[in-house]
């Protein structure tokens, strides 16, 4: 397990900006950061709708431990639910997660 450093992000903690996320985007070079106000699965699932790039979803849990990985997210997905709790979630664009060697249990840096 190691710990990655998230670098330069882009927030993403109003009810906004989590409901916008990367939608209507043509495409995005830094990540997103979203902080959900409680940690979930259903709750803090996500879609793709209206999202034209390909990206990857990153959850991390209240330690900021990566619980769940999602590569290369196609537009118009309509449900991705983090397989455990997630109080996190890093939307990157795909191939970041590979490029980082992020892995089940490393932690974030933020």
């Amino acid at each position: 397990m190691s710990c990655l450093k998230l670098g330069d992000y882009e927030p993403a903690e109003t009810f906004f900006q989590r409901a916008m996320g990367i939608m209507l985007r043509l495409g995005f070079t830094k990540p997103l950061l979203f902080t959900f106000p409680h940690p979930g699965t259903s709750s803090n699932s996500i879609h793709s709708f209206f999202c034209f790039v390909y990206f990857d979803a990153i959850f991390l849990d209240e330690k900021k431990r990566i619980v769940d990985i999602r590569e290369r997210i196609r537009p118009f997905t309509p449900l991705i639910v983090p397989r455990k709790p997630a109080k996190y979630l890093i939307e990157a664009p795909a191939g970041w997660a590979r490029k980082k060697k992020a892995a089940i249990g490393d932690t974030v840096a933020l």
